[in-house]
């Protein structure tokens, strides 16, 4: 017998500049799977859960402000840092003043739509479902560190039919609460 008749007539060669990881259509483009048909989930919600503040509320946050701007004038006689104190309190009462609107979001086998801003999955790491008391969130990491986290409220009865067409193409990733929003929830912010 002869050495080239025991030769396979193929060779393996690794494919190494292929992505390993394919999301959406891209996975069905590139693996030749077609993906059954997602149908779209809307539904329209508030951009963020708004807490009624009593006046009290108010008065605690600029007497607060008002005591802290007075410590730090006296420890540092600068007057730059005690406007900027000043400053961040006033802005951030006008902010809690404010009334969230309603917004219209979209999931769909292209990305997230909020309103007309239209968000691909590529541009996302991956979705964690965040328990806020009774109502839940669904919380979109970026993948740029300077991106803010898309969160989208929702109803209970629409959460199974929105994460299911999520999972279709991000990763779940566990989160809960961080410091900040543990604090912004305990003051009613």
């Amino acid at each position: 017998m002869d050495e080239s008749d025991e030769q396979a007539n193929w060779q393996f060669t690794p494919e190494t500049d292929k992505k390993s990881v394919y999301v959406g259509e891209e996975f069905a483009v590139n693996n030749g799977v077609p993906l059954p048909p997602i149908e779209p989930v809307s539904w329209t919600a508030s951009e963020y859960v708004a807490h009624e503040k009593a006046s009290s509320w108010y008065f605690i946050l600029y007497a607060f402000g008002l005591a802290v701007t007075a410590l730090v004038y006296v420890l540092t006689k600068d007057i730059i840092a005690t406007v900027a104190i000043l400053a961040g309190c006033i802005s951030m009462s006008v902010y809690a003043a404010r009334k969230p609107s309603t917004k219209k979001f979209t999931v769909d086998e292209t990305g997230i739509s909020v309103d007309d801003l239209h968000h691909p999955y590529s541009k996302f790491r991956s979705f964690s479902v965040v328990e806020e008391g009774a109502i839940d969130s669904i919380w979109l990491k970026p993948f740029k560190r300077t991106s803010p986290i898309v969160v989208m409220y929702f109803s209970p009865e629409e959460e199974k039919k929105i994460i299911d067409v999520v999972a279709n193409f991000l990763p779940h990733e566990q989160r809960e609460l961080d410091a900040v929003d543990r604090f912004s929830k305990k003051i009613r912010f």
